[in-house]
């Protein structure tokens, strides 16, 4: 049986399409651009301008292999747009762009009316010369032959792994932004694309019109060294919420406690069982065991809607022994990652600088338990590249940024928000109530990042909206919330 491997990342899509541009300045360079049509993983479709720009893999010797950058260009509705696009990254670290953001098309009409949409497939993601490991017919592997198997995954990747590094990424992002003609541009990241963001900021400043942060990843963050503490954090507020509230916690009185003897029960005894893969619907052999049940729960506290769900499927767990709710919503969260792109850019970045010592006090008295341990097995065995002596160090700056927060996001809370606002001299922090990870999500927000966007600065923007942002309510069955 296998039980999966998961991942962090970011589940937050969007996107806009429509009048074609001529973009005069793309025919005097080497990125030629095409009529295409970007197709979303539920079905939605974007007429966009596609092309492939040819970079070196590895920089400092730019003679040797030649990767392709897989590009969209969404041209601005209006003939005569604003010359400041705006590009979307994505992710993870592993999220394709352009597999990422035509999901949430309608989000950004307003935006995309008047402004280019950019989206550049990472490198390492989509079909920038992708890296993965496992695959659909992994699925049988148990847990030692999936760890074999990522840690043997650059001897059989055709790439130096060493060369997917974020700062490298953003020099390919700036080659993108020129080849397009672009002088300034305008930077929305998601999560581990806000790393990616504050580090094209910190390279190349004076090409930055305003920056768009959410879900914040500080220059400190470390991959998994909080996520046990603060995943605790976001269940501890997820229960106490449905306690609060009259419906929760008139269906699922004992929740908290519920949750707390399945983990004991599967502590005892783990469960073989065999779901409908939520993605391919084919059979898939699951081990239902207290780390399986722990890693779900902790990717549905990314997502408001899924955590609407959490208690019913807490309490289906628990007391029918049916575990396919709870299995296949988080499922889904990892969905969409090119886990040879996350282990290249993690094991570089984050793995070297992570105490296990450390790591294993920030998780006592957590549920999620150390999450840095298999993560560092994996990465003694990848080489890894370099990072500036400057990669982690605070980013200052006096270019307008807006930053978004959910004050129940799991893995990157507003207080790493925080710690980058302190560097930053022209910038707002605005959190949402009881949300989750990524707040691009509602008329309130994607208003904000439009008249931000417009007006280049963070004075007069109307914010009343944010107080007035409320999670979904809680499911009491399978029909929905409670009228």
């Amino acid at each position: 049986m296998r039980r999966h491997h998961y991942l962090p990342l970011l589940l937050l899509t969007f996107f806009a399409s429509c009048a074609p541009r001529n973009l005069t300045a793309v025919s005097e360079s080497s990125l030629t651009l095409e009529d295409c049509v970007l197709t979303s993983s539920s079905g939605n479709q974007v007429d966009a301008h596609c092309g492939t720009l040819t970079v070196p893999e590895d920089r400092a010797n730019p003679d040797v292999r030649q990767i392709e950058l897989n590009i969209a260009v969404i041209p601005a509705i209006k003939r005569n747009p604003q010359p400041d696009a705006l590009f979307l990254l994505a992710g993870g670290p592993g999220q394709s762009a352009i597999e990422t953001f035509p999901s949430m098309i309608s989000l950004l009409n307003q935006i995309h009316e008047d402004r280019d949409i950019v989206l550049v497939d990472q490198r390492g993601t989509g079909k920038s010369n992708p890296l993965r490991c496992l695959d659909a017919e992994d699925e049988s592997l148990n847990d030692e032959q999936v760890m074999a198997k990522i840690k043997a995954c650059p001897e059989t990747l055709d790439a130096d792994v060493r060369f997917y590094t974020t700062e490298i990424a953003m020099t390919d992002l700036d080659e993108v932004r020129a080849a397009l003609g672009y002088e300034t541009i305008n930077l929305y990241g998601a999560s581990y694309g806000t790393r990616a963001a504050l580090t094209y900021l910190r390279m190349f400043p004076g090409r930055v019109r305003t920056v768009t942060l959410d879900a914040v990843v500080d220059p400190g963050f470390l991959m998994f060294m909080d996520a046990a503490a603060d995943g605790q954090a976001a269940l501890e507020q997820f229960l106490a919420r449905c306690e609060a509230d009259e419906a929760c916690s008139a269906e699922f009185p004992q929740l908290r406690s519920e949750f707390e003897n399945l983990l004991a029960r599967l502590d005892e005894s783990p469960v073989e069982i065999t779901i409908p893969n939520p993605l391919t619907n084919k059979p898939l052999d699951v081990t239902v065991s207290r780390k399986l049940v722990t890693s779900m729960v902790f990717n549905t506290l990314y997502v408001p809607d899924l955590v609407a769900t959490l208690p019913l499927s807490i309490h289906q767990a628990y007391a029918e022994e049916n575990y396919v709710p709870l299995i296949s919503q988080a499922f889904l969260v990892n969905a969409g990652i090119y886990d040879g792109m996350f282990y290249a850019v993690a094991c570089t970045e984050d793995a070297p600088f992570i105490s296990a010592d450390e790591a294993a006090r920030r998780s006592e008295g957590s549920v999620f338990g150390d999450r840095t341990v298999d993560f560092a097995a994996v990465c003694s065995e990848w080489q890894k590249g370099e990072v500036s002596s400057e990669f982690r160090a605070p980013v200052v700056s006096d270019v307008p940024v807006l930053i978004l927060s959910g004050e129940a996001d799991p893995i990157t809370p507003p207080r790493h928000a925080d710690v980058v606002a302190e560097s930053l001299t022209n910038e707002i922090h605005l959190v949402f109530s009881d949300m989750g990870h990524g707040n691009l999500f509602s008329r309130c927000s994607t208003n904000l990042l439009k008249e931000f966007i417009e007006s280049a600065s963070i004075d007069g923007l109307d914010t009343a909206c944010v107080e007035a942002i409320q999670p979904p309510p809680f499911f009491v069955d399978f029909s929905g919330p409670r009228p």
